[in-house]
C-alpha cells in the first residue's frame, strides 16, 4: 500500500506534463493554421487583384513619308493580333498586297490623342509609306495610327509579358484540356489529391528521392505564388497544407482563373510568358477566347515543359505532346472521335512573325525606362501598380540597332585573332536618338541579355577619345563661356608643344601618326580632329568652362577640370550621357 502511494504523485506529474505538452501542441497547430491562412488569403487576394505594370511601345503613324516597308508593317499587324482577311470587314482585319496593305485600324488613346477606327488603303514606294487613302472618304488622310504593342509588363521581379483574362473568356475546350492533363479529379479534391498523392509517393520511393510530385492545380499555383522550385518533402508538405486552406476559402472556378493566369508558358526572348492570353498572341496571333480544340491541347500540353514542348523550337516533341493530351480528353470524354480527329489533323501554327535580333535587348530599354520612373516620377518600384507606361521604342530600330551591333563586333573579332577570346566575346551598346524630341528610339546595352545583364548603355564609362572636341570648340564659339573672340575662320597653331606642371610631369598632346600642319583654321581643326590644335584652343578657352559647357549640353558625369588631357577626352562618360550630349549639339 505505501508503494502505491509513492507511485501515485508521479503519475499525476507525467498526466500533467502530457497534458501541458499537447496543449502546447494544439495551440502551436492552432497559431501555425491561422498564420498559414492569414498569409495564404492574403498573398492570394493580392496577387489575384494586383494589376501588372504594362510598358508599351511608341504607336505608329500611318503618314507619307514614313520609313516602314509592306513586310515590316504586316508583321507588326500581326504581333498587335490583326487578321489576314479577304475584304476589310470589322476593325483589326487587314488585306496584304505588294505594294499596297488595307487595314481596317482600332481606335485606340494615346497621351498624345485619340486614333479613330478607320479602314485606310496604305501605298508604299522605296521602303516607305508613300501615301494613306481613307476607304469611306476616298481622300488621303492625316490621322491614322496603330496602336502601341506591348513591350513587356512587370507584375514580379522579372519582365513577362501576361494578358489577364476571365475564366468567362477562356473557351471551355482549353479548360478541359488543362484539367484533363495536369488534374484530372480537380473539380473533386479538396485541394489536395490523396490518390495522386499515394501514386507519387510509391514512385518516389522507388526512385529513391523525389522523382513526381503528385500536385494538383491548385499546389501549383501555391507553388507559384508563395514558394521555391526546391523539390523536397518539407515544401510539398507547406505546399499541401496552403492548397487545402486556398481550396476551402475559394471556389474551384476563382482557382482555375488565377491558375490559367499565372502559368509559365515559355519566353519571348529575354521575357516570360505567363498566362494563357499572353499565350494565345505569341503562338497562335489571336486573342483566348478564338482558341481551337488542337490550339488548346496545344497550350494545356505544353504546361509540363513550355521550352521542350514549344511548336517553334521543338516541333514533333510538340505535336506528340498534343495528341497525348487529346488522347487523354477524349478518354475522359471531354470531346467527341470526330472532334478528335479533327484536331489531330491539324498542323502546328508557324512562326506568327519573323525572328527578331531586338526581341532579346528589350530588357536594356527596359532598364532606361524604370530608371526615368524613379528619377523623373519619384515610382522606384513599379511592380504591380496598374501602370500604363507609354515609351518611345521603335521596335524596328531596336531590330536594326541589335544587327549592327552583333555585325560590328563579328567583323572585330574575324578581323583580328588577338581579339578572339570564346569565353569573353566582344561587347557593345548602341543608342539611336529622335533628335528633335530627345527620344530614346532604340537603345542596345550588350550583345545578348540572357548572357549577361550588364547594361553598357547607361553604366559603362569609358573614356570618349575626341568626342570631347565639339564640348571645347562649343565652348570657344561662344564668348559668354570662353571670353575669347574665336571663329571657324580664326588662325591657330598645329605643331607640338610641352605643356608645363607644377605637381607633374610634363605632358605633351600628339597628333595622329605624329603629323602636324603648322597654321591651320579653327575648322579645319575640328574637322581634321587635330590634336595639338584643339587643346590650344581648349586652354585658351579655360577648362572649367569647358566642363559647364558638357554639363549644359547633358553629361552628368563629374570632369576632372584640372587635367589638361581631358581636352583629349581622357574622362569616363556613360553612351546615354554621350548620346544625350549629342543630340542636343544636332
Amino acid at each position: 500500500m505505501p508503494t502505491f502511494a509513492a507511485h501515485l504523485p508521479r503519475r499525476r506529474t507525467v498526466f500533467q506534463v502530457i497534458s501541458i505538452t499537447v496543449a502546447v501542441i494544439l495551440v502551436l497547430i492552432l497559431g501555425l493554421t491561422l498564420y498559414v491562412y492569414k498569409q495564404s488569403v492574403g498573398k492570394f487576394e493580392i496577387r489575384r487583384l494586383s494589376l501588372p505594370t504594362r510598358i508599351f511601345t511608341d504607336f505608329t503613324p500611318l503618314l507619307g513619308g514614313v520609313v516602314l516597308a509592306p513586310d515590316d508593317l504586316v508583321e507588326k499587324l500581326v504581333r498587335l493580333g490583326y487578321r489576314q482577311a479577304d475584304s476589310l470587314t470589322r476593325s483589326g482585319d487587314f488585306v496584304p498586297g505588294s505594294n499596297q496593305i488595307d487595314v481596317y485600324t482600332r481606335s485606340f488613346t494615346h497621351p498624345t490623342g485619340e486614333y479613330p477606327s478607320q479602314p485606310v488603303r496604305i501605298a508604299f514606294m522605296n521602303g516607305a509609306i508613300s501615301s494613306v487613302v481613307s476607304l469611306r472618304q476616298a481622300s488621303p488622310i492625316d490621322n491614322a495610327a496603330l496602336e502601341p504593342e506591348l513591350l513587356t509588363s512587370i507584375l514580379s521581379d522579372q519582365l513577362e509579358n501576361r494578358r489577364p483574362v476571365t475564366l468567362d473568356q477562356v473557351p471551355k475546350s482549353l479548360q478541359d484540356a488543362v484539367v484533363a492533363t495536369e488534374d484530372v479529379r480537380f473539380w473533386h479534391h479538396p485541394g489536395v489529391d490523396p490518390i495522386g498523392l499515394f501514386r507519387a509517393l510509391f514512385r518516389n520511393i522507388r526512385a529513391g528521392g523525389v522523382a513526381e510530385g503528385g500536385s494538383t492545380l491548385t499546389q501549383q499555383l501555391v507553388k507559384n505564388y508563395y514558394l521555391t522550385n526546391e523539390r523536397t518533402y518539407k515544401r510539398k508538405a507547406i505546399e499541401a497544407f496552403m492548397a487545402v486552406i486556398l481550396d476551402a476559402k475559394y471556389s474551384k472556378k476563382e482557382i482555375l482563373e488565377a491558375y490559367l493566369n499565372d502559368i509559365y508558358l515559355g519566353r519571348n526572348r529575354s521575357i516570360s510568358i505567363l498566362g494563357v492570353g499572353e499565350a494565345a498572341r505569341f503562338y497562335f496571333g489571336k486573342p483566348v477566347t478564338d482558341l481551337t480544340l488542337a490550339e488548346s491541347a496545344l497550350l494545356a500540353g505544353m504546361i509540363r515543359s513550355p521550352n521542350n514542348y514549344s511548336p517553334f523550337t521543338h516541333p514533333e516533341l510538340a505535336l506528340q505532346r498534343r495528341s497525348t493530351v487529346l488522347g487523354l480528353m477524349l478518354n475522359q470524354k471531354k470531346i467527341t472521335r470526330d472532334e478528335y480527329d479533327k484536331a489531330m489533323a491539324t498542323k502546328l501554327p508557324p512562326r506568327p512573325f519573323r525572328q527578331r535580333s531586338g526581341l532579346s535587348s528589350i530588357p536594356y530599354y527596359v532598364d532606361r525606362v524604370l530608371q526615368e520612373m524613379a528619377r523623373d516620377y519619384g515610382i522606384k518600384d513599379v511592380k504591380g501598380r496598374g501602370l500604363q507606361i507609354y515609351t518611345a521604342i521603335d521596335l524596328n530600330a531596336q531590330d536594326t540597332a541589335a544587327r549592327t551591333i552583333e555585325a560590328g563586333l563579328s567583323a572585330l573579332e574575324k578581323g583580328s585573332r588577338r581579339l578572339l577570346r570564346p569565353d569573353q566575346p566582344l561587347q557593345g551598346a548602341l543608342i539611336s536618338v529622335d533628335v528633335p524630341t530627345g527620344e530614346i528610339r532604340s537603345l542596345i546595352g550588350g550583345r545578348n541579355f540572357d548572357i549577361n545583364q550588364f547594361n553598357r548603355a547607361l553604366n559603362a564609362k569609358r573614356q570618349i577619345g575626341s568626342l570631347v572636341k565639339p564640348f571645347v570648340y562649343a565652348t570657344a564659339f561662344e564668348p559668354s563661356l570662353s571670353n575669347q573672340n574665336i571663329t571657324p575662320a580664326t588662325l591657330v597653331s598645329d605643331t607640338r608643344f610641352v605643356y608645363k606642371r607644377k605637381f607633374s610631369d610634363d605632358w605633351s598632346p600628339r597628333n595622329y601618326e605624329d603629323v602636324y600642319h603648322q597654321t591651320v583654321t579653327v575648322a579645319q581643326a575640328l574637322e581634321q580632329s587635330l590634336n595639338s590644335a584643339s587643346v590650344r584652343i581648349g586652354l585658351a578657352c579655360g577648362l572649367e568652362p569647358i566642363v559647364k559647357t558638357a554639363h549644359i549640353l547633358g553629361v552628368t558625369s563629374d570632369l576632372d577640370s584640372k587635367n589638361p588631357s581631358m581636352l583629349l577626352g581622357a574622362v569616363d562618360v556613360a553612351p546615354i550621357e554621350m548620346a544625350d550630349a549629342y543630340a542636343t549639339i544636332a
